[in-house]
Formats: structure tokens, C-alpha cells, sequence
């Protein structure tokens, strides 16, 4: 039997990539995996700022629409790139065991946030990180930045800024995580919905590959990713929308936390909710509901505008 994988052809999705592999060939012994690399938008463009691009999907359209089309059996995603509506005979099949969620500071000397000198350059490419930043370090330049992991680094190693944030789950699976300088987490800096989890996309009426799937998803991934997710979807955010947000399941429960931002960072909106877990979906549902009725839509919406 044989199933190919779909995946970009950065670093960091490769490893993605035979990870999935591995789990596939221990479920399956008698699977054959076969990896083939997609160029994205995003891959065949990295100098424009994301935000330009006016659409979400940008890393991951091309790999799905392989998926679709035949041409593989399933696409690997880092979930946080991955649009809440899915494309119409698409399916998110399953997603594997949760990284490290937050975010990571890495300077040139290891300087951590609050020491870094005023007028700093901070290098980011994601609205949600830009607007966090601000709001803790107001005194700081933040500018956009682009490219797979290694390119951003080098960047920093060469002078181009003084300090640049990216995922930690990246960083690590990398063996990168001895250059980070600062772990940057909850409260101030909640993840962006899904990050640090791996998906997995297959097409709906595929019975075989769902069954596959579903022998290889972390279940408490899963329910941390269902909650994100509708708590996204609710608040009609993309994924670069200026929204941070923190599932937690543990046994037979989850809570769920979000902070939803203004660009400048200087207002936002916070909330909280729990339940047990087979109600993920509807808990961030209902998370997304009270944060827009104390004004969270509009901070997304003033966002997408600028």
C-alpha cells in the first residue's frame, strides 16, 4: 500500500514532512511513504510583507490543491498557516503531537526583551507578534521580515536587525534552540492558533487515508487544535490576524484562552473559557462569541484595513 505526502520543501516542512513519515511507517507496516515537494506562493515569493497578499492559504493552497487534484494522498501543514475553511472536498485528517506553542526571541549577543536597547530593530513577519511587541515594548522598531528559518537568522548574524522573533517548535525541530535567547509566552505572548502543531489534510471522500490518519493524530492535539480553530473561524480572523490563543487539554478537559489585539497594541480584548473535552469545537465557539461582543471584531477588522 502506498500513500504520498505532500509537503513544502523548506527545512522546517521537510521535517515536518518525514515526521509524519515515521509515524505512518510505525502504524503501518506495510505502507510505503513517498515525500513530493510543492512550491507555495508563499516559497516562490519571499520578499513581499504577508499582509500585501490580501488572502490567507498562502503556504498551503498549492499542497492541498495536489491533494485534491490526485496527485498526493495528504498534505503536511504547520497548522497556523492553515485557513479555518477549508477548500470544498478537503478534510483536516488528523494532526500530530503538540511542540513547544510559544514564541522565541533571538538576538545577536542574547540579549532578552527587556534589555534590549530602545530603538532596536525586532524583525517579525506576522501581525500578531508585530502588535505584542508593541504593546510590551513600545519603545522598539519592529520591521517585517521574510523567508524560512535559516534565512531569517542569518539575517540577524549578519547586523540586518538586532533581534528577530520566530515559533520555538521550529526553532527546536531544527536544532536550533540553543540560539534562542528568550522564550516569549502566556500572558503576554499567547501562540497563534495551532502553532506548534502539525496537520494533516486529505480529501473527505478518502476513507482509506482518514483511517490512516486517525491512527497517528495525538488526541489532545486534536481538541487543542478544534478549539483554535473555531475561536478563529468565530472571530473571522485569518491567519495573520492580530489574535493569540492557548488551548490546553488535559485528560477530559480544556480551557482555552485568547487576546485579540489593535495593530499598535495598544488596546485588546481577553478571554477565557473551559469545559470537557469532547466540546473543544464549541468552547472556542463560544470564547470567540463573548470576545466579539466586548469588541474584538473590531480590532480585526481596523487590523485588516491598515
Amino acid at each position: 500500500m502506498k500513500i504520498v505526502v505532500a509537503t513544502r520543501g523548506s527545512p522546517l516542512a521537510l521535517w515536518q514532512a518525514r515526521e509524519a513519515e515515521r509515524l505512518l511507517r510505525a502504524a503501518r507496516s506495510d505502507l510505503e511513504v513517498a515525500i513530493s515537494i510543492v512550491a507555495s506562493t508563499g516559497d516562490r515569493d519571499d520578499r513581499t510583507d504577508l499582509a500585501s497578499f490580501g488572502r490567507t492559504g498562502l503556504f498551503t493552497a498549492e499542497i492541498d490543491r495536489a491533494v485534491l487534484q490526485g496527485e498526493a494522498d495528504l498534505g503536511v501543514h504547520s497548522l497556523k498557516d492553515m485557513t479555518t475553511t477549508l477548500e470544498a472536498g478537503l478534510a483536516l485528517g488528523g494532526v500530530l503531537a503538540r511542540g513547544p506553542a510559544e514564541d522565541a526571541l533571538l538576538s545577536r549577543d542574547g540579549t532578552k526583551l527587556a534589555s534590549l536597547p530602545p530603538g532596536s530593530r525586532v524583525a517579525t513577519g506576522s501581525a500578531r507578534r508585530t502588535a505584542m511587541l508593541r504593546r510590551a515594548r513600545p519603545d522598539l522598531e519592529v520591521v517585517a521580515i521574510r523567508g524560512n528559518v535559516d534565512t531569517r537568522v542569518a539575517k540577524l548574524l549578519r547586523g540586518d536587525v538586532d533581534a528577530l522573533v520566530l515559533a520555538r517548535a521550529g526553532l527546536e525541530r531544527l536544532g536550533l534552540g540553543a540560539k534562542i535567547a528568550e522564550t516569549l509566552g502566556p500572558p503576554e505572548f499567547l501562540p497563534a492558533v495551532g502553532q506548534g502543531i502539525v496537520g494533516l489534510t486529505c480529501r473527505a471522500s478518502d476513507e482509506r487515508t482518514a483511517r490512516i490518519l486517525a491512527a497517528i493524530t495525538d488526541r489532545e492535539a486534536w481538541a487543542e487544535a478544534q478549539a483554535e480553530r473555531a475561536l478563529l473561524k468565530g472571530l473571522r480572523g485569518g491567519c495573520n490576524a492580530p489574535v493569540g490563543s492557548r488551548a490546553r487539554a488535559v485528560e477530559n478537559g480544556i480551557s482555552i484562552r485568547a487576546d485579540v489585539l489593535s495593530t499598535d497594541g495598544s488596546r485588546s480584548v481577553v478571554g477565557e473559557r473551559s469545559g470537557p473535552i469532547e466540546k473543544a469545537g464549541s468552547i472556542g465557539e463560544e470564547l470567540a462569541a463573548d470576545l466579539v461582543s466586548r469588541g474584538a471584531a473590531a480590532l480585526i477588522e481596523a487590523a485588516r484595513a491598515g
